[in-house]
């Protein structure tokens, strides 16, 4: 159970500190920059992708 906990609080971690990244990002771009909607997109869908990596992707090396 311990492992358990110590996964989802790294993944949690990871997810928000991405998706603080990108909502910065979003933030300090102007109002009418096309990519602006881009990067917010792009923020919402890749933190989990990444916070799922960082988590669990150590446990998946080859010996």
């Amino acid at each position: 159970m311990s492992d358990t906990l110590s996964h989802l609080t790294r993944f949690l971690v990871v997810m928000f500190a991405v998706d603080a990244l990108g909502l910065g990002v979003w933030a300090i771009l102007p109002a009418t920059a096309g990519i602006r909607q881009y990067v917010l997109l792009g923020t919402l869908v890749v933190a989990p992708l990444i916070a799922f990596l960082v988590t669990y992707g150590p446990e998946f090396e080859s010996p």
